[in-house]
Parts: C-alpha cells; structure tokens; sequence
C-alpha cells in the first residue's frame, strides 16, 4: 500500500471543521429560532456606519485578518460586509484562503439575504441566498455551475455571525439562555445551538479596559465565547482550538501573519493508538472500545460495522460475485442523484466516467475502475476548499475529501449508487480523520480511492455517512474521542 503523510490526507479535513466553527463567527450560517416575536429591548443596537478590523489567532500566533462593516440602512435594517484573509502553512507550503461574505438584515437582525465567497489557490465556492416566504432559496456551488436548493423555514432565520448581537438586543439577562438553530450554507445543514449569558467582565482591548457583556454559544458541545461593548459591539472571542479573535486597530491588522503560524490540524485531531497495527490492509476484523461519542448521532452501527455497548466491531466485506449483482431499486436509486458538491450529472463528470468505463462492465467492474482512476489521477496534495467534483476533475488536485467527492460523482454517472463516508482512519500509530466511499454493488462495499483499497481496510472507522450536514456533527467529537483496540484478526 503506497505511504502518504497523515497530514496531507486528514490536515484539510481538519482545518475545514476550524472553518465551519470559525463561520459561527463569521456570518457564514443563519439559523431559524422557532416561533420567535420580536420584542425590541433597551439595549438595542444602534451604531453609526463603521468598519473595524479582527485579528484572527491560533494559540497567539496571528493567523488571518477580518476587515468588517456595520452599516444602518434607511430602511431601518442593516449591510454587513466581511473580508477575511488567512495564511495556513501545511507542510511547508503556505496556502491563502479568502473569505468574502455580504448579507442584509432586517430590523430586528434576521436575514433577508446574504452571498458567501471562499476562494483558495485553485478552489471557489460561492453560496447565496434569500428568504422569501416560509422558505430560504440557496443556490450553491462553483459559480459557473450553481444548484439551486429551498430550504423550508417556520420563521424568518438569523445570521449566526450575528447571533451574540442578537442575543444582546434580545435583552438576555444574566445567567440565561436561548435556543437557536443554524444553517450551513456550505453543507446546507441546519443545527441548534445554545447561547448563554454570563456575568460581565472587564477586559483589555486596544490599549483600554472596557466593561463588556460575556456571551457564549454551545455549538456541538463545544464553547464559543463573546465579549460584547456596552453598544453591543463583538470585542473578542475564544473558540476551538486555541482559536481566537479581537478587535485591532486598522494599523495593527496590517501587521503580517506569523510566518510560523502553521498548526498541525491533523496531528492536534488525531486519536493516538493504544497498540501499533502493521499491515491494516491486511486485517479482517478490527475490535476496538470507544469513548467520548454517542451513538445516537452517529452511524456507528450497519453494514461491515457493529457497535454495541461502547464496542465496534468492523468486519472486511467480501464483493459479491457479479453474477449476484441486481439492479439498484427503491431508496438505493436517491444515491444516483446529483447533489450541489456532487454533480453527476454535469455533462464533464458523465464524459470521464464514459472513458473510464465500457459499456458491458459489471457494477463490480466500475466501481473498481472508477476507484482505480481517481487513485492514478489525483495528485494527493492538501488543498483548502469546500470540496466539489466538478473542481477536482478540473484540478486533477486533492485530499480525502476531493477524493471522495469526486469518486461519488464518477460511480453515479457510471450507474452506481455512491455515498461519501467520513470518520477515523488508521496511520502509523494513531487514527486520524479521514473520508471515503460506500458504493452499491448487490450490497453496500467500501471503498477508498486516496488508497485504491475495494474494500477499505478495517481501520476505516464510519461516524458519519453524507455530504452534507451529517459531517457537521463531526464538530461535537473532535477532541473528545478515546480508543482503545481490543482485538484484531488478520488474513
């Protein structure tokens, strides 16, 4: 089995969490609190058209810059405008990532619309949307190539970079909290978070100790925390990580990133292991204790998996033969659609999958040929994105997550159902995040093509199966599982 660095293939993956928490800062989800009433408070926010600027730090090492604006509009709503600019460092190479995001709030700070870009050295994503009736209207992806998602909603959602304000305007009172559901536009998934209000503080900002408001948002069961100006301004913030942001002058933003600011994402994530296994592609069955995860939110039982007790067991699947194979029927025929991130049938994913297939192969034969592809013709390089196959077959480029979007898409134009499973992976002493596919050939098999591996190795350990929201209960775990292997059976 051909060896790649943990932190090219899992790093990404990693790093792409810190984003999505970082994005409950930064305006990239709305949430729609239930049957809500406006209720304006005598704390409401009034401040006049301003732009500030954040630091971004990780473990005091600055690590991006946040240019801001907060503009009242004569029809009594609000504009915000955002720019962040971050510098990573992954194994030397330095990669710079671009946020931009604009979104229009109505009076009492729910949102009307909002557009969100993210750009890398070779990968874009753009999402934008709009609240019209009970429902949001989405349309996400690649800008030349956009799909267009409804989301139904009770009321008219928040934006959650905006949810401390909204807590403060709301009047939360000391020692209080309120639900709140937020939406990804990234994964279009929507989650419920807890903000609390706890007792103020005085703290050091700019040169001057100011009186502030504390704020903090239970997200996934990890602690975000705010500290709010008495006018209702974000001040600072701690979240995961060691990630942090505060408020600067405009002349300090403009002070360079550390050039050490690179942070082992992978490594910081990864479980390590209690005994070393050789030869993982080689085991047949993997006995293992977990800690620190529920198996209510989690898909940690079917298929190769048996989870009982606190106890998985993964079992290697054989293929069946191909003259076993039937026709995919029913619920199965829902993994042949196409998907924002996963576009099958995008007349480029159809083309490829045409030359990489003929047209008398077995279902066996192109899931094999589809893995075998993907595994020869992507680079195996860490990329910062919110991975989509139609990029990746452009770019020839990517980690884990490139790998199994683009092999999803490919096997679905073939004609096979495919899904995208994320969770841990085993490599040299410790199980790091990692994702790869389940494709339907008679029978659900895995399959991996960062390692040209039908089935994947029992190492493979599925958390979650999805695209999309499901991955964003990833964020709850990080940091809290412990493993502990209790058996292994090899060939």
């Amino acid at each position: 089995m051909l060896k790649f660095k943990p932190s090219i293939i899992w790093g990404v993956f990693v790093f792409f969490t810190f984003l999505v928490l970082l994005a409950v800062r930064l305006e990239l989800f709305t949430d729609n609190s239930q049957q809500r009433s406006f209720i304006p408070s005598p704390l409401s926010i009034h401040r006049s058209a301003e732009t500030t600027w954040m630091n971004i730090y990780q473990k005091n090492r600055k690590i991006g810059v946040i240019q801001r604006e907060f503009i009242g509009l004569e029809t009594g709503g609000f504009q915000t405008k955002e720019n962040i600019t971050m510098q990573i460092n992954t194994l030397g190479t330095t990669q710079l990532l671009h946020i931009e995001n604009e979104t229009y709030l109505n009076e009492d700070m729910s949102l009307s619309s909002f557009e969100f870009n993210l750009g890398s050295s070779l990968f874009r994503f753009n999402a934008r949307g709009l609240v019209t009736g009970d429902k949001l209207v989405v349309l996400s992806g690649i800008p030349s190539s956009q799909h267009r998602s409804e989301i139904p909603i009770e009321d008219i959602p928040f934006i959650s970079g905006n949810i401390y304000e909204a807590a403060f305007v709301f009047g939360l009172e000391k020692d209080s909290a309120r639900d709140f559901n937020i939406f990804d536009p990234s994964t279009l998934g929507i989650r419920s978070v807890k903000v609390f209000r706890e007792a103020d503080e005085v703290i050091p900002i700019m040169g001057r100790r100011v009186l502030t408001q504390k704020f903090c948002v239970d997200f996934m069961g990890i602690k975000n925390c705010a500290w709010l100006s008495t006018d209702g301004e974000v001040l600072k913030e701690t979240g995961f990580m060691g990630l942090s942001m505060e408020k600067v002058s405009a002349e300090k933003a403009k002070e360079g990133i550390s050039v050490d600011a690179s942070v082992d994402f992978a490594r910081l994530a990864s479980i390590p292991s209690n005994t070393r296994l050789d030869r993982p592609e080689k085991l047949t069955q993997l006995k293992i204790k977990i800690d620190g995860i529920s198996e209510q939110h989690f898909a940690l039982h079917g298929g190769r998996q048996r989870f009982s007790e606190g106890i998985l067991t993964v079992t290697k699947e054989k293929l069946p033969p191909d003259e076993s194979v039937q026709e995919a029927s029913g619920a199965i025929k829902h993994f042949l659609l196409s998907s924002p991130l996963v576009q099958s049938d995008h007349a480029l994913i159809k083309a490829q999958a045409n030359k990489i297939i003929h047209p008398g192969d077995t279902p066996r034969q192109k899931m094999q040929k589809v893995v075998a592809w993907v595994y020869k013709n992507i680079e195996k390089i860490p990329v910062i994105s919110v991975p989509n196959a139609l990029e990746v077959l452009r770019n020839k480029v990517g980690d884990c997550n490139e790998h199994a979007v683009l092999t999803a898409a490919l096997l679905r134009a073939a004609g096979i159902p495919a899904q995208i499973e994320t969770g841990l992976v085993y490599q040299d002493g410790r199980f790091y995040y990692h994702a790869w596919n389940t494709a339907y050939a008679g029978k659900w098999v895995s399959a991996d093509s960062v390692f040209n591996q039908i089935p994947a190795d029992v190492t493979h350990l599925r958390l979650v199966r999805g695209e999309g929201s499901e991955q964003l209960d990833l964020l709850g775990v990080i940091g809290r599982i412990e493993l502990e292997v209790l058996s292994t059976k090899y060939d």
